[in-house]
Order: structure tokens, then C-alpha cells, then sequence
């Protein structure tokens, strides 16, 4: 293992993208192997159907592997539906019986509600929530939408994605959410963030044996796709597609970042 100073001698002889590389490497390998990082997962999604789409096939392959895997759902998805004869309260009834269905189908321990309003998620609030959650479940990866993935125009998934990065880096700070501590729960940091739905992969995990698997959660979401084969073209395109970056028939990208570089690393979107 390099001393600090012995590392700034090789990145100082590096050109920039190599010399990036090689640091986040040498002090954080994980983000080249995620799965290497043992410990809890919870994956963060705005509205139902969320996780099985954007990594419900590295859900399930973390959840195979003994991985405690906890879902929190920021909304209900009530305003999901292009049909004005399905109630919102109806629809949300609706979307939790089928995202239990695809949970559980994926091997998710448990699913935890928040209820915000469907298209009008608060970050503040949201965030708060979140830090309590971390707090309780200890994950050592987070998964959750990217929310500076270009031309995203749902305002869920930019808060919602906000939210859980502003929440990385305060779960650990004892005086924030301080009622957490009051009440038992100590400050934790999580290891990694994954998040989902990117437009700049620097990761990614080869679905290729759970993809039907994949498919048959999202198909569970009936209220949103017009059936089995229609969730599997989606699936595929999208698996195929980053599978072309991976070297892969199929698989789902994600941008991983080590919490510890949320703040103040603004070289980290170029790993």
C-alpha cells in the first residue's frame, strides 16, 4: 500500500483521466466492484416500478447472494395513469399491491412507504426521512435515481435522487436529524452509491442470467405496461444498450460514487 505522499508522486507523472483513475482505485476499489462491499442495500425509487426497471436485475442478484435488500418508495404513483375513469386512490391501492408482488419476486426483505405526494416530491422533507432510514438499516450501498442524468424533465426523480445524496452526507453528522439520536439511532455514512437511470455509467453489472427474472417484477407493475411483452422489449433495449458499454449481451449501468466524494470532488463526474 502506497504512503499519501508516494501516491501524489504517481498521480503527478499520470495524464489526468489515468491519474483520476489510478487515485479512486488505490483509495477506493469498491467502485470498480461494487459487489465486493458486503452489508446491507436499500434502493431509493420515486414512485413504484422504479427499482425493478432502473436495477432489478442487480437487486436480485444482490438479494441471491444473502444480501439484506430494503425498497423505499418516496411516493404512491397515484397520478401514474393516462386513464381518467382510474381514481388516484384507486391507482395507489393498485401500485402497492403490485410493487409487493415485484419485491418480493426479486427476494427484497422489506418495503418501506413514505407517501409523499405523487409529482410533488419535497427534497427537505424527503431528505430527512431518508437520513432516519439509513440511520436504522445501515446499508453499506444505497441504489437510487441519478438526478443529473440530462433531459430528466420528472421532477420526482431530480428530488428524489437529490434528496438521497444530500442525505449521504449528513446521516453520519450526530446534530442533524438529532431526534435520530435521541432516539437510539446512532450516525451512519453508507460505502457507495449507485445510481440508476444514468447517462454516465462507470459501472456496470451483467444481468444476462437474471433478465427474465427482471422482466417478470417490472410485468407486475399491470397498471403501468400493456403487458409481458411490451416490459420485455423495454428491458431488453435498455440492457442491450448498456450492455454495448459493459461488453455484454445485457446489462444495467449505474454511476458509482464513494459517498466520501459527494462533496467538494468536482473532478468525480469524470471517473
Amino acid at each position: 500500500m502506497q504512503t499519501p505522499l508516494e501516491l501524489v508522486d504517481a498521480l503527478r507523472s499520470l495524464p489526468f483521466d489515468e491519474a483520476l483513475r489510478y487515485l479512486v482505485k488505490m483509495l477506493y476499489p469498491e467502485v470498480f466492484d461494487p459487489f465486493r462491499v458486503p452489508g446491507a442495500v436499500l434502493c431509493v425509487q420515486p414512485h413504484p416500478d422504479d427499482c425493478e426497471f432502473g436495477a432489478g436485475g442487480t437487486i436480485a442478484l444482490l438479494a441471491g447472494d444473502g444480501r439484506d435488500v430494503y425498497y423505499v418508495t418516496v411516493t404512491d404513483g397515484r397520478m401514474g395513469t393516462f386513464n381518467p375513469k382510474v381514481y388516484p386512490e384507486e391507482l395507489a391501492r393498485m401500485r402497492r399491491k403490485e410493487q409487493e408482488e415485484a419485491a418480493r419476486l426479486l427476494g427484497a426483505r422489506d418495503i418501506i412507504w413514505f407517501d409523499f405526494m405523487d409529482t410533488d416530491v419535497p427534497v427537505k422533507d424527503l431528505r430527512g426521512r431518508l437520513i432516519t432510514e439509513i440511520r436504522r438499516l445501515k446499508p453499506s450501498i444505497v441504489i437510487a435515481p441519478d438526478p443529473y442524468t440530462r433531459y430528466e424533465a420528472h421532477s420526482d426523480h431530480i428530488n428524489t435522487g437529490r434528496a438521497v445524496l444530500e442525505a449521504l452526507i449528513l446521516s453520519g453528522l450526530p446534530h442533524v436529524n438529532d431526534v435520530d439520536i435521541r432516539n437510539g439511532l446512532e450516525p451512519y455514512s453508507p460505502r457507495l452509491v449507485m445510481l440508476y437511470y444514468t447517462s454516465s455509467p462507470n459501472g456496470y453489472v451483467d444481468v444476462g442470467g437474471v433478465l427474465n427474472l427482471k422482466v417478470d417484477a417490472l410485468a407486475r407493475h399491470g397498471s403501468q405496461f400493456p403487458g409481458r411483452d411490451f416490459v420485455e422489449f423495454l428491458v431488453k433495449v435498455n440492457a442491450i444498450l448498456y450492455g454495448k458499454l459493459a461488453g455484454v449481451t445485457y446489462a444495467e449501468g449505474f454511476k458509482v460514487i464513494p459517498v466520501d466524494l459527494l462533496h467538494v470532488a468536482p473532478f468525480i463526474e469524470r471517473i
